[in-house]
């Protein structure tokens, strides 16, 4: 084999390597949230499985409330400003999270990935919209449908989603 030709093959492996990376699909980081339970205990949680933070929480000790993928509650020390600056951090710009107004008036963080619907429709006495998620909860808030979607357009308009 001639240099030239083996120079040739190897550029092109090079190239088909690169090209091949280009396709692969988009991957999350998938960040772990270290909390502290009510008990004093830490928690290590996938912040991809939180579908809601709040602070209004009926946990006996507990700050904050995280709703999880799976439909239970976690309860931790740490406040809601805390929470979501640790879930900043791990997404490292790639935030899929919209603060809304839960009925009593207390702001809820929702985590885009995690809701399944948007509804006008609800059957939530006070409630403007109705958000699905993918553990089967709801949740009501006070903004309507036109606001909740225009916030989740924004946030796939910032990743570049279509």
């Amino acid at each position: 084999m001639r240099r030239r030709d083996f120079l040739g093959l190897i550029g092109g492996a090079a190239a088909w390597s690169r090209s091949a990376r280009a396709q692969e699909p988009r991957t999350f980081r998938l960040g772990s949230l270290k909390l502290t339970e009510p008990n004093g205990k830490s928690v290590h949680i996938n912040v991809a499985q939180v579908t809601f933070i709040r602070s209004d929480t009926h946990i006996s000790g507990a700050n904050t409330e995280l709703g999880l993928a799976s439909g239970k509650a976690q309860g931790v020390k740490e406040n809601v400003d805390e929470v979501m600056q640790l879930v900043k951090a791990s997404h490292r710009g790639e935030m899929s999270w919209i603060k809304l107004t839960e009925l009593n008036g207390e702001l809820i963080h929702i985590n885009v990935s995690q809701v399944t619907s948007v509804r006008f429709d609800t059957q939530i006495p006070g409630a403007n919209a109705e958000l699905g998620f993918a553990s089967g909860k709801v949740q009501g808030v006070r903004e309507n449908v036109d606001d909740v979607m225009q916030m989740i357009a924004a946030i796939a308009g910032e990743q570049g989603k279509p």
